[in-house]
């Protein structure tokens, strides 16, 4: 086959690719939309391909209603990273995580064979063969969607379904860290997608626990100017931290957020912005840095922490000293803190 243009990344890593062999595509940790949608659009990208056998793998649980409605109703096949021989695949590829970023439960000691991010490139990533990271995408699945549409392979409706549900969730309905390439695939999948599906994920019933813990955020938030910061206790998904960051956004004012909550051996945090100039990522990665690791884009972070063997109060005070560190950061005054909704006994 003759090319007028360079090969893409894709066309090289199947160039290189065992016709027939075995894929493994590794999401990362507790699967959100945009990874979940990635990995199926690859999966389908690897089958015409590369006639690859594919397996979808995931560490951690799907744990918010939304993620776990799409991969129910959509009928997306996802297996525990710790149920599969990770060494008995040909090539390993991941999508939306990288490897050693604490996000993802690939062995440090392993490297993928091909990357497709839309988070800045870490070190350990320079390593790996073939790499496709798109900082000016909304979404890793615009990429995959890019690639779909340039191969001219055929998308059904659930997989469109998948990627316009990945981009929708990432991006806010393309009002955070949407480009131009976001909203043309966006526009090119809605045709396609099973609307009435898309509903029932966009409003899965959730569990009464959901309710406690929005109470227990609300009455924990504490207001600095611009800035609100929360926190939970131990949490039954650690997704639950990052929705609750997003909801902190909504109030009027708001130009910074960051929740955490602790889930197993981890304190998870979450940073929201609505300030384009600056980096919500690189403050996360102030914030765990020695502690843990942490990432994300300018808008959008998040970090984890180990906490194994610690006390509550150390991890309430571990709490204490990433908001105190946080508004530092944004230079607020964290003695001035308030209350967002004051004890009317008080």
């Amino acid at each position: 086959m003759t090319h007028t243009q360079p090969l893409s990344v894709l066309e090289r890593f199947f160039e290189d690719f065992p016709q027939g062999g075995s894929l493994l595509i590794v999401a990362h940790n507790h699967p959100d939309p945009d990874t979940i949608a990635s990995a199926a659009a690859l999966r389908e990208i690897a089958s015409v391909l590369g006639k690859a056998k594919t397996t979808i793998a995931y560490g951690g649980i799907l744990g918010r209603a939304e993620n776990a409605n799409m991969v129910k109703y959509l009928k997306l096949e996802l297996r525990p990273i710790d149920e599969i021989s990770i060494k008995s695949f040909d090539r390993i590829a991941m999508v939306d995580t990288q490897p050693t970023t604490g996000n993802n439960d690939l062995p440090d000691e392993l490297m993928p064979d091909l990357v497709i991010d839309h988070h800045s490139m870490i070190k350990a990533t320079q390593e790996v063969p073939f790499v496709d990271i798109r900082l000016d995408y909304g979404a890793t699945a615009s990429i995959l969607s890019e690639y779909l549409f340039q191969f001219d392979l055929p998308i059904d409706k659930n997989l469109a379904t998948a990627l316009l549900y990945g981009i929708k969730s990432e991006t806010q309905d393309l009002g955070r860290e949407a480009y131009s390439i976001d909203v043309e695939v966006y526009h090119k999948l809605f045709p396609i997608a099973n609307k009435k599906l898309l509903s029932k994920i966009v409003h899965a019933k959730v569990p009464k626990s959901y309710f406690a813990f929005l109470v227990e955020s609300i009455q924990n938030a504490k207001v600095a100017g611009n800035a609100v910061v929360t926190r939970l206790g131990e949490v039954e998904a650690p997704d639950i931290v990052p929705e609750i960051a997003d909801m902190m956004m909504r109030m009027e004012g708001a130009a910074w957020a960051l929740c955490t909550g602790q889930y197993k051996n981890g304190l998870h945090l979450s940073i929201r912005t609505t300030n384009a100039q600056k980096d919500a990522g690189k403050l996360m990665k102030r914030l765990v840095r020695s502690k843990g690791k942490g990432g994300g884009h300018n808008q959008i972070a998040g970090g984890r922490i180990p906490v194994d063997g610690l006390e509550t109060w150390e991890i309430f005070e571990l709490q204490d000293l990433m908001e105190e560190k946080f508004l530092k950061s944004i230079k607020k005054d964290q003695y001035a803190k308030q209350p967002l909704v004051p004890d009317e006994h008080s």
